[in-house]
């Protein structure tokens, strides 16, 4: 085949090994491979000895005793923009995630062994969480051991779980994953409202297996889920109201929680009869010992910092601060902690305490483990300066765990570890 004068002048115009590879990306231009997914008429074009000094599952698959002969693989497991981020990664060492496709990237990422990309992956995820991704992480997550990632889910679950179980991604989850939600103590939501969402995500895997979404169905695609559900710390109200007219449960099911509401002692070897969920409280520390009287000082536009660097005796979750303000008074804070940045205007309000203030709130929890130290720095602007006379506390026990810490900020939040 002959050669254009462009194909051979190109090597000249580009400097570098990285813009001469990314030159290369999806270029028919001495490909010997090309992949195809499903959905999509698109071929991607591609290089074997690229592929194979990213990849070693490629380098088996074109190198190895018994390498691929078609020209053009297709991958049925993938769409066509995840696909794509996922080749340019290896051309480039870069890639456009998004929360649409970042989950599909890491599955590809992992599929084909590119640690580099499953690094990047991990990390748009910690940036990116949200009720809207959360579940799709998780599965990910469970699929490939990467059990930290898994953890982080979970935990946002427990704390947005309203959220999230509204979330499109939730009807999707497979049902070891949903036993597995309903089974958690710390959940943060109604148990009726639970039961709803069992009620939807069961309606979406009816339909997944193309059966009618009838009563019948609906409680086979439950399985054992359907049992995790704590009917008895409903309201008698809640019970009627939604479990009833749902006619999910048999009459002999359903006698045995009337009972219970009606005061009778009932136990079941496969219901889980607890009244309620074990929800951690969020405890709060105050820095200062006593108040000796506040005055605001006005300043125009006046910034100021404040450092605060804590510890606690035993692993627990640090949720966020208070910090002190004049009342009425609005202010432009950037938080930083470890390697969240939040950056939010707050009202200041005295409510029931002493002094009045604010709290900054982390989108989630951060694990803390016991006694080592974390570094907060907040940098605050306002209209008025707070000047507050105080007497600071070095330590502080609440419930049993003990808090160091050296600073001016108002409060410490936060929650104890699940064993």
């Amino acid at each position: 085949m002959a050669t254009s004068q462009q194909e051979v002048d190109w090597q000249t115009t580009k400097k570098t090994v990285l813009e001469r590879s990314r030159h290369m990306f999806n270029n028919p231009f001495m490909s010997d491979i090309a992949f195809s997914c499903e959905d999509s008429d698109k071929k991607f074009f591609a290089h074997k000895y690229v592929l194979a000094t990213s990849s070693v599952v490629f380098y088996a698959m074109f190198y190895g005793e018994l390498a691929e002969k078609n020209p053009v693989v297709h991958l049925s497991d993938t769409d066509e923009e995840s696909l794509e981020q996922f080749l340019r990664f290896l051309y480039t060492d870069e890639c456009n995630l998004t929360t649409d496709n970042a989950a599909f990237v890491f599955y590809l990422a992992k599929k084909y062994f590119v640690p580099s990309l499953v690094h990047k992956c991990l990390e748009y995820f910690d940036a990116n969480f949200s009720t809207e991704n959360v579940f799709t992480l998780l599965q990910q997550a469970i699929q490939f051991d990467e059990n930290k990632l898994e953890e982080k889910c979970w935990d946002f679950i427990d704390l947005k779980t309203n959220e999230a179980v509204a979330s499109d991604g939730f009807s999707d989850i497979n049902q070891a994953t949903l036993v597995e939600l309903l089974k958690r103590e710390p959940l943060n939501i109604e148990e009726v409202d639970l039961f709803k969402a069992l009620l939807k995500w069961s309606e979406a895997d009816c339909s997944r297996k193309g059966i009618e979404a009838n009563t019948e169905n609906k409680r086979a695609v439950m399985g054992n889920a359907i049992y995790q559900i704590r009917f008895a710390s409903m309201t008698l109200q809640d019970f009627t109201q939604n479990v009833y007219t749902s006619g999910i449960l048999t009459t002999k099911e359903m006698l045995l929680f009337f009972n219970k509401f009606g005061g009778l002692e009932r136990t079941s070897e496969i219901w889980n009869m607890s009244e309620t969920r074990a929800k951690k409280e969020i405890l709060r520390c105050g820095i200062f010992d006593r108040y000796y009287g506040s005055r605001g000082i006005s300043f125009f536009e006046k910034t100021w910092e404040d450092t605060l660097s804590i510890s606690f005796s035993k692993p627990v979750k640090f949720h966020g601060v208070r910090l002190l303000g004049n009342e009425q008074e609005e202010y432009n804070v950037k938080l930083e902690v470890l390697s969240q940045i939040i950056e939010k205007k707050f009202h200041s309000e005295r409510d029931n305490r002493v002094t009045s203030g604010f709290d900054v709130m982390l989108p989630e929890p951060i694990k803390v483990q016991a006694n080592v130290p974390v570094h907060l720095k907040a940098t605050i602007t306002s209209c008025r300066c707070p000047y507050w006379n105080t007497h600071v506390r070095k330590t502080v026990e609440t419930n049993g765990i003990t808090i160091n810490f050296a600073s001016h900020f108002d409060e410490i939040i936060f929650s104890e570890m699940s064993e």
